[in-house]
């Protein structure tokens, strides 16, 4: 036994019979003269009864709006004749109105709120009618306003639920849209930096290719070096060329790539920090780097990507946290990943307020997936904001490590 409720039993089901059975209640107790006239009589077995079936049509309020609308409607209209004593239904006919409100259309809606002057009426004549003479006309009038402003104030709460539904619905639509375009840019952009990797890859073969058929007979040393280096190019041109098809395969058609041009411009890498930690120095960040391990040769596509990850958030703290900000840049080797990460403080002195879709989020997502990488971006609970990122490492150790920068 795994005391697992039915299917049918959801929240969803209990808060819709709590509320049938709360304001069926209240209707009986407030709005009719059971409590008071109670003795066992049918007139009060039929007050009960009609009751009885306007919390039954409340359960299925949100499967059938309208039909349950007009179930509470016709017992709201005919609960004092066929009662036999004073019974005017309201708390059960607001919640049929909301949910009308909500559910239907315009026009429905309005007719439904037109239908509710019906019970309204109803219930002003009932009041006018247990008063003495002179206080009837001020009974019906002031009745009725009341019951019409009840009416009206629960009919503009659905439809302002309604609206307020639609547009987050709506905005929810357009952020889901934006991400997929995003994503979809980011990939294209991705395979036109893979096709220049590849490029360059076969450009290296062929040069070798060439230099070992001048000296095939005269040096074999540099013929096997020759040899060697065609053979890595090829291995990375591969894998480069996986890549690309994988960013290529749900993106959009690209001419620059359809048309075979290169545009001849060297990827950056993390050779390239640099330069970019300058100009983001520049700016008013100070940015502090360090390299923890020994560095390792990368593939171009996984450099490529590495050097986005700390751009990204380099340009992210300038946007959103200002001059400043201390920023904290990590590269740390290990065997067989590196693990970028960029840590700001979020102390500077922050630019006019922008809006963040976190769309190059999205961006460097979809790059770290094709190239096997990872990637984490939170909140810090102190102040400022973490990127992690890390990425498969297969390469020697490099000839020359890059020392601690400032």
């Amino acid at each position: 036994m795994t005391g697992k409720r039915p299917a049918w039993v959801s929240r969803q089901t209990a808060v819709d019979v709590a509320l049938a059975a709360s304001t069926t209640v209240l209707d009986l107790l407030l709005f009719s003269t059971v409590s008071t006239d109670w003795s066992g009589n049918a007139d009060a077995w039929r007050v009960i009864a009609i009751g009885a079936v306007a919390f039954a049509a409340l359960l299925v309020r949100r499967r059938y709006p309208v039909a349950v609308f007009a179930v509470v409607w016709a017992c709201a209209v005919l609960a004092a004749p066929l009662g036999g004593m004073d019974f005017t239904p309201t708390a059960t006919t607001c919640v049929a109105l909301f949910t009308v409100a909500l559910h239907a259309s315009s026009r429905v809606a309005v007719v439904a709120l037109l239908a509710c002057a019906v019970p309204a009426l109803t219930s002003s004549l009932l009041e006018a009618r247990s008063r003495t003479q002179d206080e009837a006309t001020v009974a019906l009038y002031a009745t009725m306003a009341f019951n019409l402003l009840l009416y009206g104030c629960v009919w503009a709460g659905g439809r302002w639920a309604r609206l307020s539904r639609q547009h987050a619905e709506d905005l929810e639509f357009r952020r889901r849209v934006a991400a997929q375009e995003a994503v979809a840019v980011e990939r294209t952009r991705i395979a036109r930096e893979l096709h220049d990797i590849v490029a360059h890859s076969v450009t290296v073969m062929v040069l070798q290719a060439a230099g070992a058929r001048r000296v095939l007979d005269s040096d074999p040393v540099r013929v096997g070096q020759a040899l060697r280096h065609i053979e890595e190019a090829g291995e990375q041109a591969m894998g480069e060329l996986r890549r690309m098809l994988t960013a290529l395969r749900l993106s959009h058609d690209d001419e620059d790539l359809e048309s075979g041009g290169v545009n001849g411009l060297p990827q950056p890498g993390l050779a390239d920090l640099d330069q970019l930690v300058g100009a983001i120095s520049a700016a008013g960040v100070r940015v502090h780097t360090r390299v923890e391990g020994e560095p390792r040769r990368l593939a171009a596509s996984v450099d490529l990507a590495a050097y986005r990850v700390v751009q990204e958030a380099l340009t992210n703290v300038t946007k959103h946290v200002g001059p400043g900000a201390a920023v904290d840049v990590r590269l740390g080797w290990a065997d067989g990943e590196l693990t970028v990460e960029v840590t700001d403080d979020g102390r500077g002195r922050r630019p006019e307020r922008t809006f963040s879709t976190d769309h190059g989020l999205a961006g460097l997502r979809e790059r770290l997936a094709i190239v096997g990488g990872r990637l984490e971006a939170n909140p810090l609970p102190a102040g400022g904001f973490r990127v992690v990122a890390v990425f498969p490492v297969s390469g020697p150790v490099a000839s020359e490590a890059v020392g601690e920068r400032r």
